[in-house]
């Protein structure tokens, strides 16, 4: 099976595609693997943004804090369960 790689045109400013372009000649790689890398770094960076957000979040209701608490106690007890792993 063949898999052709498709790619687009992205509009960027002139000072986004030097630095893009500045910066592939430092690392030696192509300017689509630096972008490819960027936004995968990107979206771990919004994923662990939300997840924070959302801790915090969790954190400030005490009825539901407590809960999670709780469950946190029930999952340390089954660790303590005897099972060989």
């Amino acid at each position: 099976m063949i898999m052709i790689n498709k790619t687009t045109t992205v509009r960027v400013d002139i000072e986004t595609y030097e630095g893009l372009k500045k910066l592939s000649q430092q690392l030696n790689q192509p300017m689509q693997k630096i972008i490819q890398e960027a936004l995968a770094e990107y979206k771990r960076k919004v994923i662990l943004s939300a997840t924070a957000e959302a801790f915090a979040a969790l954190k400030e209701n005490s009825e539901l804090w407590q809960e999670e608490i709780e469950e946190r106690q029930l999952w340390e007890n089954t660790l303590q369960d005897g099972i060989e792993k």
